[in-house]
Order: C-alpha cells, then sequence, then structure tokens
C-alpha cells in the first residue's frame, strides 16, 4: 500500500493562504486500498496540474527540525577541515604524565599507550629482542645498557624513546588517514572533480553539518568499519577507530533559508495498482529554488564562537601475531619486516612508521666507541645516513646485535614490552580517549562556506528542499507536467517518467525503493521498440524521458516489476486535467 507522508510545506501553504481552522468540518470517505490490477483490466484515472508558485519565501529551520531532516544531507554538507595534531599530541602528553593512582585506573588498552608513551632508554627491557646482546656488551665494558641504547638514539636515558608529537602524527597520517571518511567528501562535480569527491586535509577530522547538528554522535559509525573499496567484496574493511563521541550543540542554532518554487507536487500513476501518487517537485525544480545572488538566501543564527568534542575515544587493533622487525637492506627504503606488509591501521605497523620516523626526524649518522679499562676499543656501534645500524666487537667480549634498521630495533622492542605482564598476543590493544576539544568556529566563514558548497553543488540541496515541502506520496512510475503558462516555447500536457531523483524518500533521506526500470520512457508498441519519448529540453528538464501527449494518444509502458500497460489518452475534463485509461497487459 503506497506510504503517505504528512506535508511539511503546510507551513508554506499556510503562509500564503492564511490558517484553514474557519473552513467547515467535510465528511471525507474510507480510503478504499489499492490492490494491483489485473490483466486486461481497464482503469480510468485523472491527473491534475496545479501550481503554486511560492517566492522569496524564508523558512526558519531550528535544530530540532533539523534533526527531521535526513541524516544523510546533514552529513554531506561539509564545513571544515579540523586539525587534530595538537587535540591528539595534548592528551598523548598528559596521558604519560598520569600520576600513578589515576594511571591504576584506566582501561588495559589506554595502560598500554601509556607504557608506550613512556618507554626510554632507562626504563626499558631489551631481554626477548636483537638487542639482547647489548647487555652482555655494555656490562663488558662496564657500561649501564641504558647508556649504550641512549647513545644509540642521540638521546639522554630518561628522554623518550618515542616523543607524542611522532606518535600523534603517526596515528593521524596512518589510523586516521587511512579510513576512506577521511580522505574524500562529497562536493561538486567540476573540471577537477568529475566524481565530486573532494580530498580532505592531511590529518584532519572533516566537520559537517550533521556534527553540529547532532553533537558528534554520528562519529563511531562515519569513522567504524569500512571497506576501502566499496565495488570489491574482497576488499580490505578498515576496522574502524572511534569508539564513542559526543559533543555540546546550542539550542539556539537555527538556519533560515528563502525558497522560490512551485510547492504543490506533480500528480502521477503507480502502475500496479493505478493510484494517483504525488511525486515531490522539487528536484526538478533545484536550479531555481535559491536565489544565490541573494546574499540572504541563507543565513545562519545562534550559532556558538566553538564547537566542542566533549569525548572521542580511540582504539588501535593488535595484530594476533608477533611482528619480528627486519634483518636485510632490501626492499629500500624500509627493509624486509612483515609489519611494512600489515595494514596501516595496525599497532605493529604503527609502531614500526613510529620507529622509522623518530630515526629519520632524529638520529644522524654517527658512531659510539667503547673501551676497554686498557683504553683498547672493545666495541663499536654505527648508525648510517639510511638508519642502518651495526654493531662491531673487536676483542672477545660477546657476540654483537645482528645488523637492522634502528627503526626494526627499536619497534621490535616496544612490541615486546607491550606484553609484559602475561598479556597474550592480540590482546595489546591499545587506546586513548580525547577530552574537550575545542574547534574555533568563524560564524562569518562558516555561513560563507556552507554557502560556497551549496552554490556549487545545488543538488546537495534537494534533501533539505525536500523536507521544506515534503509532499511525496506513494510510488509514481510516471508523472503529469504541464510547463508554466509563462513559459517560452511550446506549452501542451507532457507525460514525465520517473527518474532515481524522483523517488519518495524514507527517513534517512535515501530512496524508498531501488531504481529498477530497465525501460524507462514510453513506447509505441506493446513490443518496446518504438521509443516515442525523449530527454528533450522542455522547462529546462533534460533528465526525464518524457512525451507530449493529445486525446486519441496510445503509449505503452513498462513499470520496475517487468509488467507492462497499455496507455489511452482519453478527452481533457478540463484545461489543468489530463484523463487516462490504464491497461495492463503483461
Amino acid at each position: 500500500m503506497p506510504t503517505r507522508r504528512r506535508l511539511l510545506a503546510t507551513s508554506v501553504v499556510t503562509a500564503l493562504l492564511g490558517p484553514v481552522g474557519c473552513i467547515d468540518d467535510i465528511a471525507v470517505p474510507a480510503a478504499e486500498v489499492p490492490t494491483e490490477t489485473a490483466i486486461g483490466e481497464p482503469k480510468r484515472v485523472v491527473l491534475r496540474s496545479l501550481r503554486l508558485e511560492v517566492e522569496n519565501f524564508e523558512q526558519a529551520v531550528n535544530l530540532e527540525q533539523m534533526r527531521k531532516l535526513p541524516r544523510k544531507v546533514l552529513d554531506d554538507l561539509w564545513l571544515l577541515d579540523y586539525d587534530l595534531t595538537e587535540s591528539v599530541t595534548v592528551v598523548l602528553d598528559e596521558l604519560r604524565a598520569l600520576p600513578p593512582e589515576e594511571a591504576d585506573a584506566l582501561a588495559p588498552a589506554a595502560k598500554n599507550l601509556r607504557r608506550l608513551l613512556n618507554m626510554n632508554p632507562d626504563n626499558v627491557d631489551l631481554e626477548g629482542t636483537k638487542l639482547e646482546e647489548l647487555i652482555a656488551l655494555s656490562a663488558s665494558v662496564g657500561v649501564p645498557p641504558a647508556r649504550a641504547l641512549a647513545a644509540l638514539m642521540q638521546i639522554g636515558v630518561t628522554d623518550d624513546a618515542i616523543p607524542p608529537k611522532v606518535v600523534s602524527e603517526t596515528f593521524l597520517d596512518e589510523l586516521l588517514g587511512s579510513h576512506p571518511a577521511a580522505q574524500t567528501r562529497k562536493g561538486a562535480v567540476d573540471a577537477d572533480h568529475p566524481d565530486g569527491l573532494w580530498p580532505i586535509a592531511a590529518r584532519s577530522l572533516p566537520i559537517t553539518l550533521g556534527d553540529i547538528v547532532y553533537a558528534f554522535e554520528s562519529l563511531p559509525d562515519r569513522f567504524g568499519p569500512a571497506s576501502l573499496d566499496p565495488d570489491d567484496p574482497n576488499a580490505l574493511v578498515h576496522p574502524g577507530f572511534v569508539l564513542a563521541a559526543s559533543g555540546i550543540t546550542e539550542d539556539a542554532f537555527t538556519m533560515y533559508v528563502r525558497v522560490n518554487l512551485n510547492a504543490l507536487p506533480y500528480k502521477g500513476v503507480d502502475l500496479t495498482t493505478s493510484y494517483v501518487a504525488s511525486v515531490n517537485s522539487t528536484a526538478s525544480q533545484i536550479h531555481e529554488v535559491f536565489d544565490f545572488s541573494d546574499p540572504d538566501w541563507i543565513r545562519v543564527e545562534g550559532l556558538s564562537k566553538d564547537l566542542t568534542i566533549s569525548e572521542m575515544t580511540v582504539r588501535v587493533l593488535e595484530d594476533d601475531a608477533f611482528v619480528p622487525g627486519g634483518d636485510a637492506r632490501e626492499p629500500l627504503p624500509t627493509g624486509n619486516s612483515p609489519a611494512w606488509d600489515l595494514p596501516p591501521w595496525l599497532f605493529e605497523r604503527l609502531i614500526a612508521e613510529m620507529a622509522r620516523r623518530r630515526t629519520a626526524e632524529g638520529i644522524g649518522p654517527h658512531c659510539d666507541e667503547y673501551k676497554l679499562g686498557t683504553n683498547v676499543v672493545a666495541f663499536e656501534a654505527c648508525v648510517d645516513a639510511t638508519g642502518w645500524t651495526e654493531m662491531t666487537t673487536f676483542t672477545d667480549v660477546g657476540n654483537p646485535p645482528p645488523p637492522a634498521y634502528l627503526w626494526d630495533l627499536l619497534s621490535e622492542v616496544a612490541q615486546v614490552r607491550l606484553h609484559d605482564g602475561g598479556l597474550a598476543e592480540g590482546d595489546a590493544d591499545v587506546e586513548f580517549t580525547l577530552t574537550d576539544i575545542v574547534i574555533p568556529l568563524d560564524q562569518d566563514a562558516i555561513v560563507k562556506q556552507i554557502k560556497a558548497n551549496l552554490e556549487r553543488n545545488p543538488a546537495a540541496l534537494i534533501g533539505i528542499t525536500e523536507q521544506l515541502n515534503d509532499n511525496a506520496d506513494g510510488d509514481a512510475d510516471f508523472y503529469y507536467f504541464k510547463p508554466a503558462p509563462t513559459a517560452g516555447g511550446e506549452g501542451g500536457d507532457y507525460l514525465f517518467f520517473v527518474t532515481e531523483a524522483d523517488l519518495r524518500k524514507d527517513a534517512d533521506g535515501l530512496p524508498a525503493r531501488p531504481y529498477e526500470y530497465e525501460r524507462p520512457g514510453f513506447f509505441a508498441d506493446p513490443e518496446l521498440t518504438d521509443k516515442r519519448s525523449s530527454k528533450a529540453d522542455i522547462e529546462g528538464d533534460t533528465t526525464h524521458e518524457k512525451v507530449r501527449v493529445a486525446p486519441g494518444d496510445v503509449l505503452y509502458v513498462e513499470d520496475d516489476d517487468r509488467r507492462r500497460y497499455r496507455i489511452t489518452v482519453l478527452d481533457k475534463p478540463s484545461a489543468n486535467n489530463l484523463a487516462l485509461e490504464l491497461t495492463r497487459t503483461r
């Protein structure tokens, strides 16, 4: 049975025609339940063409009303990219510096990350790693292992092995940056963006109108599990990383839009039942609905100076197996560690990248010599310009660690130490919670951005405008269109076959049914081989299959269930009404 939706457009009609409370009650007969039309059974329908032209009507949409708009529409309206680098760095620095009594109350995954952040040459244990031999070598020359490791890394013994800034930037580049929702956003289709996808700034969280309206509650969904290639069923799936999020939205936030449109729907037919349905007229008018030359066609009030993400919890998953560091220079430039073959969101890959960045950005080529009491060099530790590390012994003081890139040695140490205390492989996920992230807003800039996005991409307005003029009812296969009397060119009566943009929308702003027509259009023969319709330009419309009709015309169509029908155009009941006889043929 066709779905009937409450008309939000009554606000427009009431504003123009006044309240309707003074009209006498009219008895309305019970609606007849539509049934499927039988083959060979003719049914007569009458379609009307009425227009209610609304000009420069300003509609206020407050926060409560915005929450009735399709979520997809709100989430597609991008406002800004917010660089998270400083926010994440501050949180990691605070996590590292937590007093022990507060650290004891952390979740296990947060404790794991804190252990990584506090790792330094003085507290790290080299046992069970490729650097284990350094313990014996250092002891043989009377040097603490911590001092030898610190010299290798060119830091003090209590300095961070991997500073919070490196951890933050790696998380954002690899974990956030590898998620599809952080790579592109929807925007206008142009020569540089033929697919309508625009890049998102590096290390940034894209902020949308939906984030403001819903106080960031959709972040776990937007940054949850997502296929890297939705068209490939075998593609890798990013597991996502936002576990929970919440924010603050000012209740006074209101958006005002001015519209110019025909507020009435087009009348059409659901061929399955011969039900006279209503097709929302917005999609066909969308390029004229808003006057972009009017500086106040959209305005915003009540937007606070700052957006606040109260909490956002991020989790990084660990692989189920230990991932050893590499032991060869090739393949350049990172070596042969299996970590480089892992997806960029797994902890082992992230820690390998953190160690590589730490080496590349903070450790230069150098050699450190260690002598016996007799002033004879016992062993030497060298790091070259590529990060390749070799230790050589010159006396019988023990075996040196095998050659490797320094990042392979450091990442292996971090992995092993993460499991101190008996954690099994795969159980050392890491987690942190961002709190009170303040995102400064320039109201003028935000309104300017909203305008610019929508003016470049008017199609994004369809969802909002259809809610302001929400008058779809049923599921028409075609509808009646009569050009406005003032329109240039030839007038007449037309049948328009529906496009995907005409489909009734559900509560999420998505089509309520799939568009599954194999042969859209109108034909002269029952076999549908002689098409009479075309996409000729009628009042700017070049997307619909359309045909001009007159009494006596006979046409054939097929619906989305492959049923076929004959349409006979009957004598017109009046100037703005079209009578049709519909007969199912197969």
